[in-house]
């Protein structure tokens, strides 16, 4: 399954207080994790995701991903299973003028009838 979300940040919105947003989802393994800035944002906003409140991209708790006119895409095994079944987005943007909007969206593979997943699904739960 498919999530993704924008996040409009508006113009001052500092790095201790972001903007925030929820993205509902069903339960799975977040497989990828895609990051689209708009242009203009040059360098001066931040972005980061949430999952039960602990911050899981970037996974340093003190990084944010910089906006960029780079696109970010990547892969992982984030286990979604806890209610609530939803990621936050934050974002700061330091430009004094303009809001700025970065979209991002997850990919979800679900657990539910596939004998594979449910084995990965199990192999992750025993290493935490």
């Amino acid at each position: 399954m498919f999530y993704s979300a924008s996040l409009t940040i508006p113009a001052n919105t500092a790095i201790l207080s972001p903007e925030r947003v929820l993205l509902p989802m069903s339960s799975g393994i977040v497989r990828r994790v895609w990051v689209r800035w708009r242009w203009g944002s040059a360098n001066l906003c931040g972005v980061r995701m949430l999952y039960q409140e602990f911050q899981h991209w970037p996974l340093s708790g003190s990084e944010w991903f910089p906006s960029s006119p780079i696109p970010l895409d990547f892969a992982d095994a984030l286990p979604v299973e806890q209610e609530p079944l939803e990621l936050a987005i934050e974002g700061y943007n330091l430009d004094d003028t303009y809001p700025h909007t970065v979209w991002v969206a997850f990919e979800i593979l679900r657990e539910v009838g596939d004998p594979i997943l449910l084995g990965i699904l199990n192999e992750l739960r025993e290493r935490r």
